[in-house]
């Protein structure tokens, strides 16, 4: 499975960042912009993750950052990454398994809102 998922998108930056926002929060993602402008998105209960892993079910906290930069065209890439090292801490090979589920589910919800507003013009996995 990827570790990240970059989109490139052509047009105003800003109006494909609240895309990719609302895209993130249709999978049930709270988004925090931190000071570098990067976001860090986040769903699930830590404590709850800590205590019983991967049995979580929905509480089972997942983090993705999202990475924003522009490429050689001036088109905006925003690339969203896991962190596999955190995933197995929190709930082992399950863990991992319930990341990488809610990668995917959220790169296709990024890949079809982008799509679906005509700015989306590749993708790379890696």
């Amino acid at each position: 499975m990827s570790s990240y998922y970059d989109c490139f998108i052509a047009g105003d930056h800003e109006a494909a960042k609240r895309l990719i926002a609302d895209a993130l929060n249709s999978q049930g993602f709270l988004v925090e912009v931190q000071p570098d402008g990067n976001w860090y998105a986040r769903r699930g209960n830590l404590t709850t993750t800590m205590f019983v892993g991967a049995l979580a079910g929905g509480n089972f906290q997942i983090t993705f950052g999202v990475q924003f930069f522009v490429d050689d065209r001036g088109q905006l890439v925003a690339r969203l990454d896991k962190n596999i090292a955190v995933g197995f801490f929190k709930g082992g090979v399950w863990g991992l398994g319930k990341i990488d589920a809610a990668f995917s589910q959220t790169a296709t919800a990024m890949y079809n809102a982008l799509l679906s507003a005509g700015v989306l013009t590749n993708t790379v996995e890696g």
